[in-house]
C-alpha cells in the first residue's frame, strides 16, 4: 500500500504538544517564535488544542540534555498530550540514534506521537519508520558534515601557526593583522608578561625543592588568582591546585612547541557529556613557535627530569591499587563546598587505613580552606551504613511508602487533563444542571425549551459517566506496590551494603543526597538526607523518630525536617599524617 505523508485522517481533535529549539546564540531567537506560530497554525486548522509549549534556547540538537526536553518527556510519561509537534524533525534531535529513541521508544511507550508540522509526516502512520529514519539520517549526515568542516578549518589553522581554540596561562590571542578574509579573522597567540613571569617562579620553585602542594599554598596564600578561577571547566573551589602545578611543569608550550589534535572528544549517547580518546601519534599537528617560548630549555630538561624521578607524570586514570571508597563523591565540607576525600592513608599491624579530609585544604593550603581536621573512613562509613540500616529496618517505613506512592499517584492523576478528579467535578455539574431543569419544569409546567435542554444535559451526562468510569479503571490499573515487594527490595539494598561494595556505591551516588561534613569539637558532624522514598524514586518524606541509630538525632514527628536535615550525626575524629606531595 502506497505510503502517505499526510495525516488528517488519521488524527482527531486531541490535546498536543508543541517543542521547539535552535542551536547557537549566534542565531535570531525569534527562530522559536516562527517554530511555535507555525506549529500553533497546524494544530488549529485540524482543531487540537495546545496543551503546553516548551522550547530550548541556544542548545545543540546533538544531545537530549536538555532541560525543556526532558520536561516534555515527563509530561508525556504523566498523559499530558497525545501529541507532539515539532517544526521539522532535526529540532527534536539531529543525532541520528536519539531521534529514533525519542520517536519509537520514548514518546512510542506514553503512547505519544511525533508530528513533524514542515512535511506533515506522523509517527504513527504506516511507513512512518522509512521516512522518519531518512529524515533523521540526513539530520545526522548534516551534523557529521559540519564537524568535519570544522576540523578541516581548525586543522589548516594549527598548520599555518595559528590559534585554534583553548587558554593556556601565560598566553592570550590577538586578532591577526591585515587578515585576508576581514569578516573572519583569525588570531594569533601572544605571551602575557605577567602571567610569563608567574610561570617562571612557578618552575624556579619546583627547583628549589618546593613540593606540588607546596607551591599551590603559597600562591593561594599570596592571593594570586588561578587560572580558571571563576571560570568555565573549574570542578572545585578557587585557588591553585597541586594538579594544575604539575600541568603547568609539563605544558610543552612554555618551550614554544604546540601540538594540535592530540586527542578527541566523543559524546557520550544521549548526554552532553563528553570523554576524551588519545589520538594516534601520526594525526598530530606539531608546530614549533620559539617566538612564544617562557621557559629556557635548560631549566625545563632539570624539571623534566626531576619529575620523571618523583613520578611526576601522575597515574592514569581508573589504575589505582585501592579499591572506592563507598562513599567516594558523596562526602563535602561543611567549611567551603569542596569534596572530602582520602587525603592520607597508613598501615597498623599489616591493615591498610585510609583518612578522610578536605581536598581543598589538602590540595591548596590554609588560604583555600581553614579546615585541616581528618577522619578514620571507617568510621564515617559505619556511621553512615548504621543510619541507613536503622532507617530501612524501621517497622513503619514500608507502610508509610505505599502511603506516599499512593498519595503521588493521586496528586499527578488529579493534575492530567480529562483525569478522574476533572470528570468526577464535570459529572456533579452536569447532575445539578438536570436537577435545576427538572426543579423549573415542575413549578413552570411543560415547556419546549426546557425539554430540550434537559434532553442535551442528560446526554451530556451519559458522556462523563462513560469517561469518568474508563479514567476510573485506568487509575485503578495502576499497580501499588506490594509490602513484601518492598521488603524483598530492602533486604537486597541491605545485602548489596554489605557485599558489594561498588553497587551500593553507584546506588547511594544516584539516590543520596551529599553528606556534608562540618568540623565540630574533636570530630565531625556530618548532615545529609536519605530515606527509602529516596532510594525508589519518589518524593522524600519526613522520618519518623524512634529509629535513630546509635549516636544520632532525629526530629520529632511533629517538625517536617528538610531533606538535608534527615541525618545529623556527631562521629569524632582522629589525627592523621599527611601524604607528602
Amino acid at each position: 500500500m502506497p505510503f502517505s505523508p499526510r495525516i488528517d485522517a488519521q488524527v482527531g481533535p486531541l490535546p498536543v504538544a508543541i517543542y521547539a529549539r535552535y542551536s547557537t546564540d549566534r542565531q535570531d531567537s525569534r527562530s522559536i517564535d516562527d517554530q511555535v506560530r507555525r506549529c500553533r497554525g497546524f494544530a488549529g486548522q485540524r482543531g487540537h488544542t495546545v496543551a503546553a509549549e516548551y522550547a530550548d534556547a541556544a542548545i545543540s540538537g546533538s544531545h537530549t540534555e536538555r532541560l525543556n526536553l526532558q520536561r516534555l518527556l515527563a509530561d508525556a510519561r504523566r498523559g499530558a498530550f497525545r501529541h507532539v509537534l515539532v517544526d521539522d524533525l532535526s529540532r527534536l534531535s539531529r543525532d541520528l540514534g536519539d531521534a529514533w529513541r525519542l520517536i519509537f521508544s520514548e514518546f512510542a511507550a506514553s503512547n505519544v506521537s511525533v508530528i513533524d508540522v514542515n512535511s506533515g509526516l506522523h509517527s504513527d502512520a504506516q511507513g512512518a519508520r522509512m521516512a522518519f529514519g531518512a529524515m533523521a539520517l540526513i539530520s545526522d549526515g548534516f551534523l557529521q558534515m559540519i564537524r568535519a568542516e570544522t576540523h578541516r578549518g581548525l586543522e589548516g589553522r594549527a598548520l599555518a601557526g595559528f590559534a585554534t581554540g583553548g587558554k593556556t596561562f601565560g598566553f592570550s590571542t590577538v586578532v591577526e593583522p591585515n587578515p585576508p578574509v576581514p569578516d573572519h579573522p583569525r588570531k594569533v597567540r601572544v605571551i602575557v608578561p605577567d602571567e610569563a613571569a608567574l610561570v617562571l617562579r612557578v618552575f624556579g620553585m619546583y627547583l628549589e625543592g618546593m613540593s606540588l602542594k607546596g607551591i599551590a599554598a603559597k600562591l593561594n596564600a599570596d592571593r594570586i588568582p588561578a587560572p580558571h578561577d571563576n571560570g568555565r571547566g573549574h570542578k572545585l573551589a578557587p585557588g591553585w591546585g597541586h594538579s594544575t602545578i604539575r600541568s603547568m611543569l609539563r605544558n610543552a608550550q612554555y618551550i614554544g612547541v604546540w601540538t594540535w589534535n592530540r586527542e578527541k572528544w566523543v559524546q557520550i549517547p544521549g548526554t552532553a557529556g563528553y570523554r576524551r580518546i588519545p589520538r594516534p601519534v601520526s594525526e598530530h599537528v606539531r608546530k614549533d613557535v620559539p617566538h612564544l617560548r617562557i621557559v629556557p630549555q635548560a631549566i625545563w630538561e632539570e624539571v623534566q627530569a626531576k619529575l620523571r624521578k618523583r613520578g611526576g607524570a601522575g597515574r592514569p586514570a581508573g589504575t589505582g591499587k585501592y579499591e572506592t571508597s563507598l562513599l567516594s563523591g558523596l562526602l563535602k565540607c561543611g567549611v567551603c563546598g569542596g569534596s572530602i576525600t582520602i587525603v592520607s592513608r597508613h598501615k597498623k599491624n599489616g591493615v591498610g587505613y585510609a583518612n578522610l579530609g578536605c581536598t581543598t585544604r589538602n590540595s591548596r593550603g590554609l588560604a583555600a580552606c581553614s579546615n585541616s581536621k581528618t577522619i578514620a573512613e571507617k568510621k564515617i562509613t559505619d556511621a553512615v551504613v548504621a543510619e541507613l540500616r536503622a532507617l530501612l529496618t524501621e517497622p513503619k517505613l514500608v507502610e508509610r511508602f505505599v502511603s506516599d506512592f499512593k498519595k503521588e499517584f493521586d496528586a499527578q492523576h488529579r493534575a492530567l487533563p480529562g483525569g478522574a478528579h476533572e470528570l468526577r467535578r464535570q459529572v456533579e455539574q452536569a447532575e445539578r444542571r438536570i436537577k435545576n431543569l427538572t426543579g423549573a419544569m415542575a413549578r413552570m409546567g411543560f415547556s419546549e425549551g426546557v425539554l430540550t435542554q434537559l434532553a442535551i444535559e442528560e446526554e451530556t451526562l451519559k458522556k462523563r459517566k462513560r469517561a469518568l468510569a474508563s479514567a476510573t479503571r485506568a487509575q485503578g490499573a495502576v499497580v501499588i506496590p506490594h509490602p513484601k515487594l518492598i521488603s524483598d527490595y530492602i533486604e537486597n539494598l541491605l545485602a548489596t551494603l554489605d557485599m558489594d561494595r561498588a553497587a551500593a556505591r553507584a546506588l547511594l551516588a544516584k539516590h543520596m543526597p551529599p553528606l556534608v561534613l562540618t568540623p565540630e569539637g574533636t570530630g565531625y558532624r556530618a548532615t545529609g538526607g536519605f530515606n527509602l522514598s529516596l532510594c525508589l524514586d519518589l518524593e522524600a518524606s519526613p522520618r519518623p523518630s524512634g529509629s535513630a541509630a546509635p549516636g544520632a538525632t532525629v526530629p520529632d514527628e511533629t517538625t517536617t525536617p528538610a531533606p538535608d536535615a534527615a541525618f545529623a550525626s556527631a562521629v569524632c575524629g582522629n589525627s592523621s599524617r599527611r601524604d607528602r606531595d
